[in-house]
């Protein structure tokens, strides 16, 4: 076991392009930004150990160094439509020549598949690491419970676009990492109970599961899911939505995503909304994870 910082960049836009482009064309365009990306990974003094369809597993001495790369793929001006995001995390690993292994490896994996287009998540671990002035670039999002660890992660995000397009956490700190089991959503005089893995949609359309027959409610307005075991809630709309939390905090919600926990009320659009009824009432069911040895 060696201290190194992984680095999973992943392609945003290929599926897209195959479903648009025979096999053939795709991956005549996919190719040159994989070869841009390892070129970019070793510019940067990184390896990279693996690339597979349309991601690549790069490993680095210092966690700058992997933030260089991470840094310079989601700034490059990528063609077709495509862009890239990232995860980072710092940490022992197991590196042999077929590839990386360890804890480290899956927790820059949670990470990069979290992290939306033109955006890298970094770990703690990672983020302590960094000089001051690669940290004064990144914000918040804050302490999430990621697959496969007991603990929470501190997690930091850097973007090259708006804040509005990057993660959002809007949860309370807790002492003990939790899981949300259950979410009981409450609309008008019907509620509706979701679990792992299942969703709960939103919208003026007659195929959501909650319909909400307001002119200003867009057809698929938004989406509450629970994966692996986070309350997520996705807006999707034209106006947004604003949440509120149980203890009076608001934060409004357009076309991202935000990870929730405990109580609170999602408003479908602006002012008029608690006037109209468009309120949807949510209270989540979370456990306690004991630490491994207690």
């Amino acid at each position: 076991m060696t201290l190194a910082c992984v680095l999973i960049s992943d392609i945003t836009g290929s599926t897209q392009l195959y479903e648009r482009e025979s096999n053939e064309t795709a991956l005549e365009r996919i190719a040159p930004v994989l070869d841009r990306m390892r070129e970019l990974v070793s510019d940067a003094g990184g390896h990279c150990v693996k690339s597979k369809g349309d991601d690549t597993i790069s490993v680095f001495v210092k966690p700058d160094e992997a933030f260089d790369a991470a840094w310079a793929m989601i700034n490059e001006d990528w063609h077709h439509g495509m862009n890239v995001h990232a995860g980072l995390y710092f940490g022992e690993v197991l590196r042999e020549e077929e590839g990386l292994y360890g804890g480290v490896v899956n927790t820059a994996a949670r990470l990069a598949s979290l992290a939306k287009p033109g955006e890298m998540l970094v770990g703690d671990a990672a983020f302590d690491e960094l000089d001051t002035g690669k940290q004064s670039r990144m914000i918040p999002v804050g302490d999430l419970h990621l697959r496969g660890k007991d603990a929470t992660t501190r997690v930091y995000s850097a973007a090259v676009s708006k804040l509005s397009a990057q993660t959002v956490v809007f949860a309370k700190k807790s002492e003990r990492p939790r899981r949300t089991e259950a979410v009981e959503l409450t609309f008008q005089d019907r509620t509706w109970r979701i679990g792992e893995g299942e969703t709960l949609s939103i919208g003026r359309s007659r195929d959501c599961d909650i319909v909400v027959d307001q002119a200003w409610v867009s057809r698929r307005h938004g989406e509450f899911s629970i994966r692996q075991w986070q309350l997520e809630y996705k807006d999707h709309s034209s106006v947004g939505s604003v949440l509120r939390t149980g203890d009076g905090k608001q934060l409004s919600i357009h076309r991202r995503t935000t990870m929730l926990s405990g109580s609170g009320t999602i408003l479908l659009g602006g002012a008029d909304a608690e006037a109209a009824g468009t309120l949807v009432d949510y209270v989540s069911h979370d456990m306690s994870i004991e630490p491994t040895g207690a």
